[in-house]
């Protein structure tokens, strides 16, 4: 069996609705790779989707089903909170994306995919962000 060890970033998945058809593929080719994603992920993606896209709810509901059908999804607990207090200061990251950054770490992944974060960045020397589109 085949451990997946990426995660993506919600920039990733907004890509998946970009008149960029080369940001678009890229974006396609890294759903295809079952990538960890957690609540945190949803809620940016539903956020931007509803200002930016005009989603309704319906919308954003069945783009959560296929992104939870597409997409392993990796539980954010205390745990995931504690460790992100910790890397917030530690790496200068933003609130959010230290939560997600947790759940990556959590999930034991090699490569968290973003856009928004430093490419080649390790991470607790366990995590390599990388910007998929550099």
């Amino acid at each position: 069996m085949i451990m997946n060890e990426t995660f993506i970033d919600s920039n990733i998945i907004l890509y998946l609705m970009d008149s960029n058809s080369h940001k678009k593929s890229i974006a396609q080719n890294l759903l295809l790779l079952k990538p960890f994603i957690n609540a945190q992920v949803l809620t940016e993606v539903a956020n931007v989707c509803k200002r930016r896209f005009n989603y309704s709810k319906d919308d954003i509901l069945n783009l959560w089903t296929d992104l939870l059908s597409d997409c392993n999804f990796m539980q954010t607990t205390r745990t995931t909170f504690n460790q992100a207090i910790e890397l917030t200061p530690k790496y200068d990251f933003q609130i959010f994306d230290s939560i997600i950054i947790s759940s990556a770490l959590e999930a034991n992944c090699k490569i968290f995919y973003s856009e928004d974060m430093q490419h080649k960045m390790v991470v607790e020397s366990k995590l390599t962000i990388i910007n998929p589109f550099v």
